[in-house]
């Protein structure tokens, strides 16, 4: 069944009564007082996370090495990272991360291992058998960008995303800015009554326009008039709330300069201004807020090893600025950081030196008052034609897309009556992801 804002709207209603006062949280969040934020960061392209994370014991190092002789991470280049999977696999991070170093050291990162869409548990065998109900569109970038942040409803995925949904619980009813931002497109943030904003990367610039003393005048009479066409009546609310949001967010936001910890880098930039939103939250009254940035290049089919190596010396710097200027200010635990990505990598590599679509992956938690140096998982088989490969050398994950996403959002607030709202079949799964999570 197509879930409707009506239907979601009624399970909302069914969870719990909702208090409704602009700039607070329903009566369904958990510890509402506490200010809390969550950021995705998404590495689009399909990130090869099992050339970043490896096992440290000769058995499944060697049975990686094996599966990927022309691209395989030496051992000497893994730096030791305190963290096992409940299997006592140790792992290493390899050498291009090491500014991420010092969060691992301080406990403040966790590892979910093998995780991807999934519709119900699934085993070789029943892939074998043909008894599987598989995902629909997988391997391809656009479909699982999508499905990555989408619910399933049971027959479709969701119309809006996960997190904007989330957000429809917590902040009923709101008024004012938006807790919503972004800084590149998603379908992440869309929800059924919760506004999302744009926040240019290089500071808030996109409403430069509205500085302007005529196009403002023009914009706020357009604003004011009525109109009997509903699409031009849509318009100008658009344009109302745009004037609006100018007005509220222009002095806060040139009262905040951009935390220059943070690299001038593409990732960082975004950061950087995410990072002003979380020095403006009190000042707009926020005590949630979600945003979403990116970053590209991970569709690594040739020339891995050199590829990879700009990438994660870009990610790991951006995050090791933003979380030393979190910590600085004493926000380590109050801001939670998570990667996605569309889909791993092939279990071995190709003629090219590269990798190919895969389907299982890993993912990083950084920050957030939980118990960091988690595995979430177990590290997978890397043999081929093993129980972990689907037959075309693509691991079968584990852990579902939406157990992750639902271990996010718990954090952010949601109860266990909200969550199941949000992610009808989570129970399939016996709910978010543990740190002994695996999908059996």
């Amino acid at each position: 069944m197509k879930l409707t804002r009506r239907h979601f709207i009624q399970s909302i209603g069914a969870v719990s009564a909702t208090v409704s006062a602009p700039m607070s949280f329903s009566a369904i969040a958990e510890d509402a007082e506490d200010y809390k934020a969550l950021v995705c960061v998404f590495l689009n392209g399909g990130n090869d996370f099992f050339h970043q994370v490896l096992p440290m014991d000769s058995t499944n190092y060697n049975k990686y090495a094996s599966s990927r002789k022309g691209i395989a991470v030496s051992r000497q280049s893994l730096l030791p990272i305190d963290i096992r999977d409940k299997n006592d696999v140790e792992f290493g991070l390899h050498k291009s991360l090491k500014p991420l170093m010092p969060i691992f050291q301080k406990g403040k990162v966790s590892l979910a291992m093998n995780v991807g869409p999934l519709l119900e548990p699934t085993q070789k065998e029943d892939i074998v058998s043909g008894k599987a109900e598989l995902p629909p569109y997988l391997f391809a970038h656009n479909k699982q960008q999508e499905v990555w942040q989408h619910s399933w409803q049971g027959d479709r995925y969701s119309g809006q995303g996960w997190l904007g949904m989330s957000m429809d619980v917590l902040m009923r009813d709101m008024s004012g800015i938006p807790n919503s931002f972004y800084t590149g497109p998603n379908t992440l943030l869309d929800s059924f009554n919760s506004d999302k904003m744009f926040v240019n990367k290089n500071g808030f610039e996109e409403l430069q326009a509205l500085t302007s003393d005529v196009i403002r005048t023009s914009y706020e009479t357009m604003a004011t008039q009525h109109y009997d066409s509903p699409l031009v009546a849509g318009y100008a609310d658009m344009v109302k709330q745009a004037v609006d949001a100018q007005q509220q967010m222009e002095p806060i936001i040139a009262s905040i300069p951009q935390d220059k910890r943070i690299p001038a880098s593409n990732l960082g930039s975004q950061l950087r201004a995410i990072k002003q939103m979380i020095d403006a939250a009190q000042m707009l009254g926020h005590n949630r807020q979600v945003f979403y940035v990116s970053i590209g290049g991970f569709d690594t089919h040739d020339n891995q090893v050199r590829r990879q190596d700009e990438l994660m010396k870009e990610f790991s710097e951006a995050i090791a600025g933003f979380y030393t200027a979190l910590d600085a200010e004493g926000l380590t635990d109050n801001v939670m950081t998570f990667t996605m990505s569309e889909f791993g990598r092939s279990m071995h590599d190709n003629a090219r030196k590269g990798s190919d679509h895969g389907w299982g992956g890993g993912q990083f938690i950084f920050g957030g008052n939980t118990a960091g140096k988690q595995c979430f998982g177990t590290y997978p088989d890397f043999t081929r034609n093993g129980q972990d490969d689907n037959g075309d050398g693509r691991l079968i994950p584990s852990i579902s897309h939406e157990q992750y996403a639902a271990h996010m959002v718990k954090w952010l607030g949601l109860n266990n009556s909200a969550l199941n709202t949000v992610f009808p079949t989570l129970t399939k799964f016996g709910g978010p992801m543990r740190a002994d999570s695996v999908a059996s």
